[in-house]
């Protein structure tokens, strides 16, 4: 149990992206035409303006001759691509039903059929609908270097969300060099953070 309350105060740190105590300022006028600061109510993600990088997730899982743990990352603001406009009318945290963001994969993968580990880097393009809860999609290219193969290239896609039970994604991709074929699930330790919250 320790480690698991342990595990959640370090993701709570790691994940700022997630955090409602932020909040920003605009001005209002009143009736009297005097400018007066009014808090802006946060969205549900709570992107850094700059470029600073920060983790987004972590997902470790396995599925048939194959191994992977990963760790996703963002660049602030400048990673959502798309976002609804929030509406006017809405009071308090906001859940943008659907976007589009740019993250960057660093993931450690260890092949049982041809006994090698390797790195792989896979920029990737996250659809998330109703926050990545309700469905999300991953796709992209990946690069890295395994151990027996050397420079490996491939792509894969990953779906989440509802359809793999809130807390996993399937991931199906191929390897160019080893032309292999390969499937995992992985469970999505940020995912569980998300939906503890949510609780």
């Amino acid at each position: 149990m320790k480690f698991v309350r342990n595990l959640i105060l370090v993701l709570a740190l790691l994940l700022p992206g997630y955090s409602l105590a932020e909040e920003d300022s605009a001005s209002a006028k009143d009736p009297d035409d005097v400018e007066v600061p009014v808090k802006k109510k946060p969205n549900f993600f709570m992107f850094q303006e700059d470029f600073s990088p920060s983790l987004w997730g972590v997902a470790v899982g396995s599925g048939p001759g194959i191994f992977s743990a990963g760790v996703d990352i963002i660049f602030g603001r400048s990673s959502v691509l798309y976002e609804p406009a929030r509406p006017k009318s809405v009071q308090g945290p906001w859940l943008p039903p659907h976007m589009l963001i740019w993250m960057n994969r660093i993931r450690f993968i260890y092949d049982y059929d041809n006994h090698q580990q390797g790195g792989f880097f896979q920029p990737n393009l996250r659809y998330l609908r109703e926050t990545g809860l309700l469905f999300s999609v991953i796709v992209g290219p990946e690069i890295g270097w395994e151990k027996e193969t050397g420079f490996e290239y491939g792509a894969s896609i990953r779906i989440g969300g509802l359809p793999s039970l809130l807390v996993a994604n399937y991931e199906l991709g191929y390897l160019a060099n080893s032309q292999k074929f390969y499937f995992t699930l992985s469970f999505c330790i940020s995912q569980l953070f998300l939906v503890a919250m949510s609780i």
